[in-house]
This record gives structure tokens, C-alpha cells and sequence, in this order.
């Protein structure tokens, strides 16, 4: 990825400044150690060049943490910055990290609506990731764990020796209790990090269970109705809901397409986001809206969401459409297939709940 980066980076000027490239690197690194869903948000706004207020303190404190031991970037250094710490992001070892940047990425591209002029394909990296994490990420871990140590003190700590060497009996036992401490603290981690794999690998299991009952069962919870016999027009956006909210584990069941094919969605019309959501029933919108998190919903990162939460506020009229394609800065014409805006809102559904 590093050397990606140099050739990214490159393009920003004809002469290339190796230790400011190696400089404006080390800070993407730190940058995304640990980053949150907010974080990842701000970076995607501005690789997408959607509206932001350059001079906001959001976009000051990441520009101060792009900037590492350098000057701070410009507006359009800024900008590549971004789209090169999603990259990473998606990259990480951390499968946690990876599949929020891509499921972020996902989002605010809404199905190729969004346009990314990036030197790298964002949209096309976030897809290959959610598909090979909805694989590898779910694959058993092994129980059988590593042969137990019995803990020891290290007889060369320093401070045990320097202890010792001191001859005062208080700080001998004080260096003993902290080296038996460290040993202690090791194996709880260990065992920490073993139960957690096991407990996601559980909530995996009970996920797909779950999902399987739901399509052989065949049957809309939301519309109480068989899929079958649900309005085609209404079908993407009542199964990607409750897809989402079967879903425990980001980035959710592998063969996301051929999933959700299964519901009938093959035979929906192709419709825009306005009209789907538009068309959708009043009673099914309000009670979607009201189960949607409030600090999660935005023009940007959500247009789907968004747009429900509008067409509520005006209780089910159409005057909101022209707001919402102001506003999110997508265009109302373009037709998706069901399956694109079924995987499209099941995105946002999910981020909103596990992200």
C-alpha cells in the first residue's frame, strides 16, 4: 500500500519530495489507528468532493492530523489525504476497521450514484473488501488453544534486579507483585481475545441461522406478507431492512447479490430512489423512521435513509424530492435495478445499527 501511496501522491506535483511523501505517510498511518465511524464519514466526504466547510473545526483537526511532522496540506492535498487514508483504512489488519471503511465507502457511493474522481477506485476496493471479509472474516477460529504457560518471573527484569541489588525487602516484593502482574495481565488478554473470537464467531452463526429461516420462510415480517405476494415496487427497501436487521456482524453474509435474488427482487422494476421511496407504504415508513437513529442519518453517508426521513416529515407527500436531490446532491432520474437498491439501502440499514 505504501508505494501506492508514492505513485498517488505523485500526482500532485512533477518533482516528488520523498521525505514529505514518507512524512504525509506516517500520519495516514497514525490517522487511522483505531478511526471511528465519524472519522471515516469526514474522510469520504471529501474524497467524494461532496460539499464541506473547509474551515470547520472537523475538517482543522484532521488537516492538523494529515499533516504529521509537515506543513498542513492544502485544500486538494486534503482532499487525496482522505481518499489515500480510506484506502489504508480498508486496508487495516483489524477486520473491525477494514469492513467500517469500506461499508462507509459503499454508502456514500450509492450504488455508482456518486461520482469519485480519485486516482485510486475507492468504490471498487470497498467491494472487493465487504466480499472477501463476508467470507474470511466468518470462518471458524480454532479452539484448540495454545498449551498453557505457566506464568514465571523474569528473573533479568531490571527492576526486579535493581531491586534486589538495593537489598531493601519492600521494594524486592513491589518489583515481584508487578513482573507477577505482567504475567497475569498476559494471560488475561490472552483469554480476553480468545472468548471475543468466539463470541463473534457465535453471533456469526446465529446471524446465518437466522437469515436462513427467514428466506425459507419466505415471509416479510414488516408487510406480513409472503414475499411473493408483496408490491414489487415495495420489496427492495422492506428486505434490505430486514436483512439489516438480522445482520450482527459487519460487512454482513457473503453473496450479498445472489442473497438478496432470492426474495423475489428479480422480478421488481427498475425505479429511482425517489420513486421507491416515495412508493413505499406510509405505515411501513413511519415505523422504519422511527426505529432509525437520529445521529446517524445523513445527506451524505445515508442518502437512502435520508430520504425516507424526509418523505416522513412531510407525511408521505412528494414535496420533498427536489430538498433531498439539492441537499444529498444526487440526481432523481437515474433507474436502479431492485437488487442495486436493495444492496444500496442494506448498506446504509447495517452502518446505522452495527457501524
Amino acid at each position: 500500500m505504501k508505494d501506492q501511496f508514492s505513485s498517488w501522491y505523485a500526482s500532485m506535483s512533477f518533482q516528488q519530495d520523498a521525505a514529505l511523501t514518507e512524512k504525509r505517510w506516517t500520519a495516514i498511518e497514525g490517522h487511522v489507528e483505531g478511526v471511528a465511524k465519524s472519522d471515516l464519514a469526514l474522510l469520504a466526504k471529501l474524497a467524494f468532493r461532496l460539499k464541506a466547510q473547509m474551515v470547520s473545526s472537523e475538517v482543522a483537526a484532521l488537516r492538523q492530523s494529515l499533516a504529521g511532522e509537515a506543513a498542513q496540506p492544502g485544500d486538494d492535498e486534503l482532499i487525496l489525504l482522505s481518499a489515500s487514508a480510506l484506502a489504508v483504512a480498508m486496508d487495516s489488519d483489524e477486520d473491525c476497521i477494514a469492513a467500517l471503511a469500506a461499508t462507509v465507502v459503499s454508502s456514500m457511493s450509492c450504488s455508482g450514484l456518486r461520482e469519485l474522481k480519485q486516482p485510486m477506485d475507492l468504490v471498487g476496493m470497498a467491494d472487493n473488501v465487504l466480499r472477501q471479509l463476508s467470507e474470511t472474516a466468518r470462518r471458524r477460529p480454532s479452539l484448540e488453544q495454545v498449551k498453557l504457560v505457566t506464568p514465571t518471573v523474569d528473573k533479568n527484569d531490571d527492576a526486579l534486579v535493581q531491586a534486589a541489588n538495593s537489598g531493601v525487602l519492600l521494594s524486592v516484593a513491589q518489583a515481584l507483585a508487578t513482573t507477577t502482574n505482567r504475567a497475569i495481565s498476559a494471560i488475561a488478554r490472552r483469554q480476553r481475545e480468545f472468548e471475543a473470537a468466539v463470541q463473534k464467531y457465535v453471533n456469526i452463526q446465529d446471524e446465518e441461522l437466522d437469515i436462513l429461516w427467514w428466506l425459507e420462510g419466505g415471509h416479510s415480517f414488516d408487510l406480513s406478507l409472503d414475499f411473493s405476494k408483496v408490491t414489487a415496487g415495495h420489496l427492495p427497501l422492506a428486505i434490505a431492512r430486514e436483512l439489516g436487521n438480522l445482520t450482527k456482524v459487519l460487512p454482513g453474509p457473503p453473496a450479498l447479490s445472489s442473497l438478496l435474488s432470492r426474495t423475489g427482487l428479480l422480478h421488481a422494476p427498475l425505479q429511482s430512489i425517489p420513486d421507491v421511496v416515495q412508493g413505499m407504504p406510509q405505515e411501513w415508513l413511519n415505523k422504519a423512521v422511527d426505529e432509525l437513529p437520529n445521529d446517524g442519518i445523513s445527506a451524505h453517508l445515508t442518502p437512502i435513509l435520508f430520504a425516507m426521513q424526509r418523505r416522513h416529515e412531510v407525511h408521505g407527500k412528494d414535496d420533498w424530492i427536489a430538498a433531498w436531490t439539492t441537499t444529498t446532491g444526487l440526481p432523481c432520474e437515474p433507474l436502479l435495478s431492485p437488487i442495486q437498491i436493495a444492496a444500496a439501502a442494506y448498506r446504509e440499514f447495517s452502518l446505522t445499527r452495527l457501524g
